[in-house]
């Protein structure tokens, strides 16, 4: 349009918008304060003027962003600030980063805050293109991870909130191994082999959104894999991971454990959502040592309260995997022979109260799992 300013991307163009606003807001409250009148028209020239109608300009780089925190130790908004800047960092230091000058930036910590002063890496959205997080205590918020290794985090006491991570090559958000962390409220899509991937202990894995895993490398591509202990999975919605398309097809799982060198028990995943994914809402499998470490006789998974949705011939499947307490799960999907399939020494097994759409048989268990199992109230029986 002839005579539009068109504002640059980044703190210019945010300037010029903020200056337009501040004039468009002056102008109308002088036609107020002088005639009484308000006029919305005055209002949008003013703010044509100053570039607001090209497309992918104006207000809506400005106003999508999250705003950075007042305290900010720096403000770091260029690629090359960041290595010097968080090498230098810390206990209690908080870290901003703003602007569309960052796409290349690979976020890399090794310095460790408290955990009465943790270091804060806080984003207004700017774009990444990795996270490596190698330390105790530190805190990331607000970034958007694109095109590089995701976000990979190992230490104690990090937590992960509010992030978006998308197209990465290695995963979306990988605690490994991490000890009392926390990975909240983040949106992961089109991630390789797994939106996230936790090994350690007592991680909180909440309110979470996955979708549109892809595979790398003829890997599967799920939505969460889990070792370990003391983790509390809960209020996450994972959704449309299809194995349609591959040469290799994946085996999508919403939710999935095997072996590994240390048991995993002492498993809650509950209030979870899992709808259309290829495969099964939970598998776990203990193929080479039938998960042999974990306490004898305590529950390895509970697993309660959650929407299974999936594509696969079973939305529940256990095999060689024992005590596992599967209770008041809604069971549904097109491809459905059993809601559970319980199979090859998976001992030890509690299954109570788990509704199957479709008049479908809720729990299919073999001789060999039923020693120390027991039922009850599951729909269809």
């Amino acid at each position: 349009m002839a005579g539009c300013i068109v504002p640059k991307a980044g703190r210019e163009g945010d300037e010029v918008w903020r200056l337009a606003l501040t004039f468009a807001t002056v102008v109308s409250g002088l036609a107020r304060a002088v005639s009484g009148w308000y006029i919305p028209p005055l209002l949008g020239s003013i703010l044509l003027a100053a570039g607001c109608a090209s497309a992918g300009q104006g207000p809506s780089a400005t106003l999508n962003r999250q705003t950075p925190p007042p305290n900010c130790t720096r403000t770091l908004t260029r690629a090359d600030e960041v290595p010097g800047a968080l090498g230098a960092v810390s206990p209690g230091d908080t870290a901003c980063f703003s602007g569309g000058d960052l796409a290349g930036a690979e976020v890399t910590m090794t310095r460790s805050g408290t955990a009465a002063a943790p270091i804060r890496l806080v984003s207004d959205g700017a774009t990444v293109r990795s996270v490596q997080i190698t330390a105790d205590h530190v805190y990331l918020e607000g970034f958007t991870v694109a095109n590089g290794d995701g976000v990979l985090l190992k230490g104690t006491g990090i937590t992960a909130r509010n992030n978006t991570v998308h197209d990465t090559q290695q995963g979306g958000i990988t605690c490994d191994p991490c000890t009392g962390s926390t990975i909240e409220s983040n949106t992961m899509t089109h991630v390789a082999t797994a939106g996230i991937w936790i090994t350690g202990q007592r991680i909180t894995v909440n309110g979470n959104t996955i979708s549109n895993t892809v595979p790398q490398d003829k890997s599967d591509a799920d939505g969460m894999r889990f070792f370990g202990n003391g983790h509390r999975i809960t209020d996450n919605t994972i959704f449309d991971i299809s194995d349609a398309g591959y040469a290799n097809p994946p085996h999508p799982d919403c939710f999935q454990t095997y072996d590994k060198s240390s048991p995993t028990f002492d498993v809650v995943i509950s209030g979870n959502t899992c709808r259309d994914v290829g495969a099964q809402c939970l598998i776990a499998t203990g193929d080479q040592s039938g998960n042999s470490g974990a306490p004898p006789g305590s529950p390895s998974i509970t697993f309660v309260g959650n929407t299974c949705a999936s594509n696969g011939s079973q939305a529940i499947n256990l095999r060689r995997w024992p005590n596992v307490e599967i209770r008041q799960n809604k069971i549904s999907g097109p491809n459905l022979t059993r809601g559970i399939l319980i199979i090859d020494s998976s001992t030890g097994s509690t299954v109570i109260g788990n509704t199957t759409a479709g008049g479908v048989r809720a729990v299919d268990i073999d001789n060999s799992s039923r020693p120390g199992s027991h039922g009850d109230g599951d729909s269809p029986p």
